[in-house]
């Protein structure tokens, strides 16, 4: 029952799952196709009304209710049987891979590149109180501009950066107290 449980939540374009322990990965294929931990599976998601769907998934049918979703959790009831989920996105996952996870973020003492780019504008001064979520530097990656933002509550320590370096993946731009 679980792998049917990563088939819904995929319907939120989720890449990692774990339910009781157990991670499971996804990747849609084709319109029909999912890849779960490497196994294909055929799969058709109707909703149904309100939080309700109907999953058929490898000549299997399924009736499913999202219960509630709060940020990365997920309660949903597959044929009856309640289910906890925690449900990373690909850029969870990415934020993980480049330590800067969420159990990480409370404790952060800097502010890395997530890429090598140009620094555009650092919104930003040495001893300036911010909140999670504030804009901290404009870099550009790729022809794109990316606002890089506070992981945490904190005061900003050091600027390590100035408008227009190029910088590498993983330098430091940003020291907090």
């Amino acid at each position: 029952m679980q792998k049917e449980l990563c088939c819904e939540l995929y319907i939120c374009f989720m890449l990692q799952i774990e339910v009781g322990g157990q991670k499971y990965s996804t990747e849609r294929t084709t319109e029909e196709g999912l890849v779960i931990n490497g196994q294909k599976s055929v799969v058709d998601l109707v909703h149904l009304e309100g939080n309700h769907y109907h999953l058929i998934m490898d000549d299997q049918s399924y009736l499913i209710e999202l219960i509630s979703r709060e940020g990365s959790e997920a309660v949903v009831k597959v044929g009856g049987v309640k289910y906890t989920a925690t449900v990373k996105g690909e850029t969870e996952l990415m934020l993980e891979r480049l330590g800067m996870n969420m159990k990480a973020k409370k404790s952060v003492k800097e502010l890395k590149a997530p890429m090598p780019g140009l620094v555009l504008d650092i919104k930003v001064s040495a001893g300036d109180a911010v909140n999670e979520g504030d804009a901290l530097v404009v870099l550009e990656a790729m022809k794109m501009e990316n606002v890089l933002k506070s992981p945490a509550e904190g005061v900003v320590k050091a600027i390590k950066v100035g408008k227009g370096d190029a910088i590498e993946k993983n330098n430091i731009l940003i020291e907090f107290e």
